[in-house]
């Protein structure tokens, strides 16, 4: 027949709270055996026990004393050290109690030490695991299925900061996203592990609105150098997840030699177009409508050197003050200038679908348009009565504006008298009154659409 144990009374509070403080500190080893050390003296059955790691083994710091009996201390993951037991009195023998009691013990403390070890070298894993990534130029973190934080290097924490990567955005299936922290502009790709672990990264596309700035400035001051235009365009989404900095690369791909793309913010693009005035500009925007995604959500700004200031800094204003629908804003801009306002308007309401339309009757109205912006299409009458006929109307506007494209209606039948420098140039004459379509088809064939 087994007989049972005595019981041994203990000073429970004294003894649970260091046994408590011991567990506090799991993590660090040296730390948490000086903590079970104290606990085990707080204990009267316990007082004369020692523990004695390997390490102080081997330092010879173990006294071998007569009378005093050891007892390894050896986890299933590895050895540990010794529990050195004194007797309580002297001359007395440890009977059974005691080696049950001390086994016991010893099992007990095996165990725990082999898991503050195991802790303690996850510890240092997950310490040299951070090392190693913050070696790399870019952000990284990971997170449980659950969303809680695994590890990050510097740039990790610094950017996701407590709130952490947008989760909605992402499980929603957008696996890209920007966002703004500690003043810099940050694009972010979310990978998932076969376990479900949130793998992110992050990169600084700072340098890349660095670089955008520093074009448009060194474009604006070689453009009043060597006195050429230049234009900014900035575009914008109304919403980061699906936004037109996702569409940064196949962009880049398409620009030509004197373009410059980049970001401006999280929702904003800019692009630099050197030697392209306005009316180019929101051509080549319109031949990019299929790369930035869903136009009927964006807006620009447009703006172009001297008309809108001598310095990046007024044309980025006047880029930001002007912003508008992206359809409308890029739509071609045709000026109508008639002495007859009735046909100005019937004008403007045959082409208002497809065009920009601005309407004139005087000429000091479409002199200040002109210097204003810069336009497509100038349509106006052949037989103009007033200051200037037609086609000397058409070569004052063509000294401000070269490349704009002339178009004249006249109520006289052909044959039309035409400078040869507007014949050479492909003028085209409408006889009054002409079929909408004929209209529409003449402003198709200026253009070039």
């Amino acid at each position: 027949m087994i007989t049972p144990l005595p019981k041994v009374p203990l000073p429970g509070p004294a003894a649970l709270r260091a046994l408590a403080r011991a567990f506090a500190n799991f993590g660090d080893f040296d730390r948490f055996v000086t903590g079970l050390q104290t606990a085990l003296a707080q204990s009267a059955p316990f007082e004369h026990t020692a523990i004695l790691l390997d390490s102080a083994v081997a330092a010879g710091s173990l006294p071998f004393l007569p009378g005093m009996m050891s007892v390894p201390l050896a986890g299933d993951g590895a050895r540990h050290g010794l529990l050195q037991v004194a007797p309580r009195a002297e001359n007395r023998q440890f009977g059974a109690e005691d080696l049950h009691l001390l086994a016991g013990l010893a099992d007990f403390l095996s165990a725990v030490l082999d898991q503050a070890m195991r802790m303690q070298d996850a510890q240092r894993s997950q310490e040299l695991l951070r090392f190693l990534l913050n070696q790399a130029p870019i952000g990284l973190a990971a997170y449980t299925p659950e969303k809680r934080l695994l590890v990050a290097n510097d740039l990790g924490r610094d950017w996701l900061g407590e709130a952490g990567p947008p989760f909605l955005e992402i499980e929603s299936g957008q696996e890209n996203f920007h966002l703004r922290a500690c003043g810099k502009l940050i694009y972010g790709e979310a990978r998932r592990a076969p376990d479900g672990v949130w793998v992110i990264a992050l990169h600084d596309l700072t340098p890349g609105q660095v670089r955008l700035m520093e074009s448009l400035q060194r474009e604006t001051f070689r453009g009043l150098v060597e006195e050429r235009p230049v234009s900014f365009a900035l575009v914008e989404s109304p919403q980061v997840r699906e936004g037109v900095l996702r569409q940064l690369p196949a962009l880049r791909h398409a620009l030509s030699g004197n373009e410059l793309v980049g970001p401006y913010d999280a929702n904003r693009i800019g692009i630099v177009l050197s030697g392209v005035g306005g009316a180019a500009a929101r051509q080549r925007l319109r031949q990019w409508q299929g790369l930035l995604g869903d136009i009927g959500t964006l807006r620009v700004g447009l703006a172009e050197l001297r008309r809108d200031g001598t310095s990046s800094e007024t044309m980025l204003e006047a880029a930001l003050r002007r912003s508008g629908p992206f359809g409308e804003s890029v739509r071609p801009t045709v000026l109508v200038h008639d002495n007859d306002s009735g046909v100005a308007s019937a004008i403007s309401l045959i082409l208002g679908r497809e065009y920009r339309v601005l309407k004139s009757t005087d000429l000091g109205t479409t002199r200040e348009i002109l210097r204003r912006e810069e336009l497509d299409v100038f349509v106006t009458d052949l037989d103009l009565r007033g200051e200037l006929s037609g086609t000397e109307l058409v070569h004052e506007v063509r000294r401000l504006q070269p490349a704009i494209r002339p178009l004249f209606t006249s109520v006289h039948d052909a044959p039309y008298e035409l400078t040869p420098e507007l014949a050479a140039g492909g003028a085209v004459v409408l006889q009054k009154p002409f079929a909408p379509d004929v209209l529409r088809e003449a402003l198709r064939n200026r253009l070039g659409t």
